[in-house]
């Protein structure tokens, strides 16, 4: 068990593939500032939102959206692939009109394309953005594959507005410190990809929704972000919240399945809210130990914009 509660930190927001451990005892020292980054990203990771296939138009306004949410998807067992294909599933069930797959998408090509061909075979869009894990030219491999087979996958790495008529989603993928990376090849966003996203949001007149492979830093531990007894998450994007009324944030597992406003108070599943940020929690059916002491196997999460407001609910298996 890691005992230094800096890489504690930063390993949290990392999105590891084993169980947790139990939170410590003693409260631990509050998380440290963002490492300092560099001044450009590579546009591999953030393509210019003004560059050629930036931005896609997915369906015209029909009075509401509805877009159902998963994250940390991680193996393809065949066990955890068919546990996947359910959540789908019932997220489609209760109306889905396009998906979204937010960090952990498996740790190689193979399992990147099994993983995602899990969602992309419902016949739903699916749009994924990469985490901590995902090598850049792998995964593009993978969804190159799975388009060649008929499949709808926007990546929100290069197409970073997809517009859906009710609201608008803008990406924003990768880590945002370096000692959180698990591969070489992953992507990390700097400064001036906010400040990019800040003045896009400006512009926009439909709602935004905000999506994030990690969550912007809470103030307690009923925040997005809460590991150990600590925020974890990059304090930066609050600079996002205040123009973009909703947004998907995710691996900071522990946190999962619960959803805030702008205020950063609980807002309770089945309640419209001018504001909404949802972590949906890990999908995968390993068992996680949440920070409000409960254990959870496997979840994924339904949005529904309508108007200015937007609610949630959790999606889980009966099974679990």
């Amino acid at each position: 068990m890691v005992r230094s509660s800096a890489i504690a930190a930063a390993l949290a927001i990392a999105g590891c593939r084993d169980k947790a451990p139990a939170p410590a005892a003693p409260p631990p020292a509050p998380a440290p500032a963002p490492q300092a980054a560099p001044q450009r990203s590579d546009a591999a990771c953030e393509a210019p939102l003004d560059a050629p296939g930036a931005r896609e138009k997915l369906r015209p306004a029909q009075g509401q959206v509805r877009i159902g949410v998963m994250a940390g998807l991680k193996e393809a067992a065949a066990e955890n692939v068919a546990h996947l294909r359910k959540l789908v599933a019932e997220l489609k069930r209760r109306g889905a009109e396009v998906l979204v797959a937010d960090g952990d998408l498996g740790d190689n090509p193979d399992e990147q394309e099994t993983l995602l061909g899990t969602l992309t075979e419902s016949g739903l869009p699916v749009l994924a953005a990469a985490g901590n894990r995902e090598v850049r030219s792998e995964l593009d491999a993978a969804e190159g594959e799975l388009r060649k087979k008929g499949a709808k996958i926007l990546d929100l790495s290069h197409t970073r507005v997809v517009d859906l008529g009710d609201a608008v989603v803008v990406g924003l993928p990768g880590a945002f410190e370096r000692r959180q990376l698990h591969s070489d090849g992953a992507c990390i966003y700097v400064q001036k990809d906010i400040d990019a996203l800040v003045s896009a949001l400006e512009r926009m007149s439909a709602p935004a929704v905000i999506v994030a492979a990690v969550p912007p830093r809470g103030q307690d531990g009923k925040a997005l972000d809460v590991s150990e007894g600590q925020n974890v998450g990059d304090p930066r994007l609050q600079a996002l919240l205040r123009r973009a009324p909703f947004g998907i944030f995710a691996q900071v597992w522990e946190s999962g399945g619960r959803a805030v406003d702008a205020k950063g108070a609980p807002v309770r599943p089945g309640v419209e809210s001018d504001s909404l940020y949802l972590n949906p929690g890990a999908a995968d059916r390993t068992p996680w130990p949440m920070s409000d002491g409960k254990t959870v196997a496997g979840q994924a999460a339904l949005l529904t914009i309508r108007g200015r407001r937007a609610s949630w609910e959790p999606v889980r298996l009966e099974e679990n």
